[in-house]
């Protein structure tokens, strides 16, 4: 609508209408107001943002009406596009103004979102972490409410073409981050991209269970000397296989979280944080999977059960030692269940880096992940006559009926019964271990013999 001045009495008589409508000035060209559907009014200009018809035509609000009167607002009008034609652009200059909650860029989001939402709800943060790990790189320095549902697109496809589940699994993490950012009260973006995007790849049910011949070789193919993994990546998935623990659990095992350790009864107090619904669980530990902790703490290790080693960065090369030939000032932490699965997949070649050779590939087995452990070990204590609800408990997968909210018997004996079961029939399945045979030469005769070597294995 044009040819009209705004006056007062104009702008109070408009009504709102289905869409957006603006009343243009006779007085002053590109100056107006505009009524959106929900009634709100407000004095805009529009103008090109440079020179020549190929110039972007911005729209730049003045002020909202009741603030200033139309007058004043004319007037405000007339000074701003006196500055545009001077090579001004207010609504740039708005934006580099804008609060800083408002130019957070999308490597900072991410961080807030992992510190103010993940980690305080979510046992799983480490995945959303890992997960995020593609969108903070290629989209760093990228403000966070300027990211659009096509830049979301072009990642998960990127993603898909060599990861499918990964770009699924990055996609809902990056739907709950955008949603948790346009809350009301943070309002850190205005609409979240990922809203009305379907999924974009068919995902199978996960059904991989390993079988005996494929247990027997795992078991003992992680005493292997030349296994391309340190010795607590290859107790911990050990530890899942025994316990059905989660992978994540199994990892992050603390020996604080040991109860009854020399006891006849001992377990794993998983804390809350650990688990899903934040609730502490109790695992019953057999015999299998005691012997394995047991060689790990053997270590003295303090804190973490299954640990890695890191040295401060500005240790020099001749750093003192203690008398275990431990060297002085290097950190302890658990390892994380993305080791777990780093160790099994390995490396290619990427850069400088060589490539690595994974666990799977070192023993020649077909692909598995550590949840099929987990899920191998629950097969294999049903096979072995464990009842389904007792499996169920320890697996810990929680009812979805109301009864569940006040039912707490934490079936400590039931759980108790299966991880029995389970340790009697993996020691059905893994036997005795093999033995290794080498040919070493006799002095003198020139005669080939065949020694038997035989590893110690703790606890067995």
């Amino acid at each position: 609508m044009s040819g009209q001045t705004i006056t007062k009495t104009l702008v109070d008589g408009l009504e709102k209408q289905a869409s957006e409508y603006t009343v243009w000035d006779s007085k002053l060209p590109g100056f107006g107001v505009r009524v959106r559907p929900t009634g709100a009014k407000s004095f805009i200009i529009v103008y090109r943002a440079g020179t020549g018809r190929t110039a972007p035509v911005r729209r730049y609000t003045v002020a909202a009406v009741g603030k200033l009167a139309p007058e004043a607002a004319r007037t405000q009008a007339k000074i701003l596009l006196g500055n545009i034609a001077n090579g001004a652009d207010p609504s740039a200059e708005k934006r580099a103004n804008r609060p800083k909650r408002d130019r957070l860029t999308f490597d900072e989001l991410a961080q807030l979102y992992l510190d103010q939402y993940a980690k305080v709800r979510k046992s799983s943060w480490k995945n959303d972490e890992g997960y995020l790990k593609k969108p903070r790189a290629k989209w760093k320095r990228r403000i966070a409410s300027e990211i659009t549902d096509d830049d979301v697109a072009e990642l998960l496809e990127e993603i898909g073409a060599t990861a499918p589940v990964g770009a699924n699994r990055t996609q809902s993490v990056l739907h709950t981050l955008f949603s948790w950012a346009k809350e009301p009260g943070r309002k850190h973006v205005p609409a979240n991209p990922v809203a009305d995007m379907r999924r974009r790849y068919q995902e199978s049910p996960r059904e991989r269970v390993l079988n005996d011949e494929e247990i027997r070789t795992l078991w003992w193919g992680l005493d292997d000397p030349e296994l391309p993994a340190g010795r607590s990546v290859a107790l911990a998935l050990r530890f899942i296989l025994a316990t059905m623990v989660r992978p994540g659990q199994s990892a992050g095992l603390l020996t604080s979280e040991l109860v009854g350790f020399t006891s006849e009864d001992p377990q794993y107090h998983i804390p809350k944080n650990r688990v899903k619904k934040r609730r502490e669980v109790i695992v019953p530990l057999n015999a299998l999977a005691m012997s394995g902790v047991r060689e790990a703490i053997a270590h003295d290790n303090q804190g973490a059960v299954f640990c890695s080693w890191s040295t401060p960065s500005a240790a020099g090369a001749d750093e003192a030692t203690d008398d275990s030939g431990m060297e002085l000032g290097r950190q302890q932490s658990s390892i994380t269940r993305d080791a777990l699965s780093a160790a099994l997949n390995g490396r290619p070649a990427k850069g400088k880096k060589p490539a690595r050779k994974g666990i799977r590939e070192h023993l020649g087995m077909a692909h598995f992940t550590p949840h099929d452990l987990r899920r191998t070990a629950a097969t294999i204590a049903r096979r072995g006559g464990a009842k389904r609800e007792d499996v169920k408990a320890l697996l810990d997968h929680l009812e979805g009926d109301v009864t569940a909210t006040y039912d707490k018997y934490d079936m400590l004996p039931e759980k108790r019964s299966v991880a029995t079961i389970l340790e009697a029939e993996l020691r059905k399945i893994i036997g005795t271990k093999p033995v290794t045979r080498t040919l070493l030469p006799v002095a003198g005769d020139n005669v080939v013999q065949i020694v038997d070597v035989e590893r110690r294995i703790v606890g067995l």
